[in-house]
């Protein structure tokens, strides 16, 4: 993790796989997600105040609830199929676009689906930000004091604060049960 600018990127914080996957579980993608909105969460939660920081992981986020309903079957709502939304063309980097093969029902079945995932996985952020934010604030202090912090530090200062279900739950992207109550 670090505030270092990365590119466009005004810090970044890299989460390096255990093992190589070729296939993504239901929890694994809405740990990614959670992952994604944290950081807008801590910015609204310290500083009560947002701020365009977070667009690209916001664009993410939505990329990963998108692909789940839309590509992988994996809405418990709409259930195991797939809907074809237009492909990204390789050459020109943008999505052509493509005939729907379902209804403006479905679409908007679709639209909330993606937003009911999104916001559960930011309630359960918003939660965890708030019962740790004592946690959150020292992480903070090492980052502007050290500038980048390793993995073994960053689970140094979570064991020491007592976080609970960190780092072991790192492989299903460290985010408890998500489901949209739908």
């Amino acid at each position: 993790m670090t505030i270092i600018p990365r590119g466009r990127s005004l810090g970044a914080t890299e989460l390096i796989p255990e093992e190589d996957r070729y296939n993504l579980t239901r929890s694994y993608v809405l740990g990614r997600i959670a992952v994604l909105l944290g950081g807008r969460a801590a910015e609204e939660l310290i500083l009560n105040d947002m701020s365009s920081g977070a667009g690209d992981d916001l664009k993410k986020a939505t990329e990963l609830a998108r692909k789940m309903v839309c590509q992988w079957g994996m809405s418990k709502r709409l259930g195991p199929v797939t809907f074809r939304q237009g492909e990204e063309h390789p050459f020109l980097g943008r999505e052509i676009a493509q005939q729907k093969d379902f209804s403006e029902e479905t679409a908007r079945q679709i639209d909330e689906e993606i937003q009911g995932i999104i916001k559960q996985a930011r309630k359960e952020v918003d939660d965890l930000l708030k019962k740790n934010r004592a946690v959150l604030e020292t992480l903070a202090r090492e980052l502007l004091e050290k500038e980048t912090l390793s993995k073994e530090e960053i689970e140094t200062l979570f064991q020491e604060s007592g976080v609970e279900g960190f780092p072991s739950d790192t492989e299903h992207g460290g985010a408890g049960n998500h489901e949209t109550g739908k």
